[in-house]
């Protein structure tokens, strides 16, 4: 077993990390990921209890932004109380590699569902887009606007059954709007920096705007939304630049475009938190929420509707095509007769 004082190996070794005990408490079990700039682990604490240990890499830890990005997620995450924002329970460093102990949850994101599935059901997708804003509220209730939202950061958690409880991940783009405790909020981007996925990021992002606040959220929720109906986001492009210019320049299209069963007022909830101007949004996260949770309640009636239009219009199309097909036929026996 290794001394939690035995030189610490950097995260990329990943193997070298299980068997050590950070901060005299966690007792790292095994890897749960990993990226570019650190790894998670699974850790157990003297009591038993897991949890999830967020490792960031030595060399990273030497950029003064990324650490702050890092002390941030720790910060604004435990300013939150909601089911919906994943907790932070405690945080050091080892050796040189900063370190996040949070809650260990089992589930997936929804960007790899999506990925698996392309698409959830209409039910599912408002589901899952209620309890985002939930948690959203809740950031913004805290003076905490994410600023990244996206599937990836979305993890739907396995909670008595229940395969769509989303917890909202990874705060360190986030925006500390009040400052908590009387201590002044973290620099982390200065003028011009575009921050956040460009798929799900807002015109005033995209702008590389300092004045974002939680309608940047809204937008992000809508793109979201839009994913998770169509099995698309609201622009693409090659490149991140074509995806940011499609963004600032050219309204969301129509999510019935690509879903035609998708009710006119839901429909018209997604145009709108997808307004390019952040005036023409949902003013607050908390107002989006009433919006789905009103259409959520009568929603079923129109999806059916959205859904009966939907297949009368591919019968009807099935119908003029086989039509079309005969005339086709009879004029070609026309024609060999003569």
């Amino acid at each position: 077993m290794r001394s939690s004082r035995s030189e610490a190996p950097d995260v990329g070794d990943h193997a070298a990390w299980i068997g050590r005990t950070l901060g005299d408490r966690y007792r790292v079990t095994r890897l749960l990921g990993h990226g570019g700039m650190g790894a998670v682990f699974e850790a157990h604490d003297g009591t038993g209890a897991r949890f999830a240990l967020k490792i960031l890499g030595r060399e990273w830890a030497k950029d003064d932004v990324v650490t702050a990005r890092f002390a941030r997620e720790a910060r604004a995450a435990s300013a939150v109380d909601s089911q919906h924002i994943v907790r932070v329970h405690d945080g050091g460093t080892e050796d040189g590699c900063p370190y996040l102990v949070m809650d260990l949850l089992a589930g997936e994101d929804l960007g790899a569902r999506l990925r698996r599935r392309r698409h959830l059901s209409l039910d599912e997708a408002l589901q899952v887009t209620e309890q985002l804003l939930e948690g959203v509220v809740a950031a913004h209730a805290a003076g905490i606007v994410h600023r990244d939202l996206k599937p990836d950061n979305v993890l739907l958690v396995d909670r008595g059954g229940d395969r769509s409880s989303v917890t909202i991940v990874d705060f360190g783009m986030s925006k500390i709007e009040r400052p908590r405790g009387g201590t002044a909020p973290l620099p982390l981007t200065g003028k011009g920096v575009v921050l956040g996925t460009p798929l799900y990021m807002s015109p005033e992002q995209a702008r590389a705007q300092t004045d974002v606040d939680g309608r940047s959220d809204v937008y992000s929720t809508g793109a979201i939304l839009f994913e998770c109906l169509t099995g698309r986001p609201p622009h693409t492009g090659e490149t991140h630049e074509q995806v940011l210019l499609r963004i600032c320049m050219e309204d969301a299209p129509d999510v019935r475009r690509w879903a035609p069963e998708v009710p006119d007022t839901l429909a018209a909830l997604v145009s709108r938190a997808l307004a390019r101007e952040r005036e023409d949004r949902f003013a607050t996260a908390d107002e989006m929420l009433a919006a789905v949770r009103a259409i959520g309640r009568v929603g079923g009636g129109d999806a059916q509707r959205a859904r009966r239009r939907a297949r009368a219009r591919v019968a009807v199309a099935a119908i003029i095509a086989m039509l079309a097909g005969a005339v086709v036929t009879l004029l070609a026996v026309a024609l060999a007769g003569r």
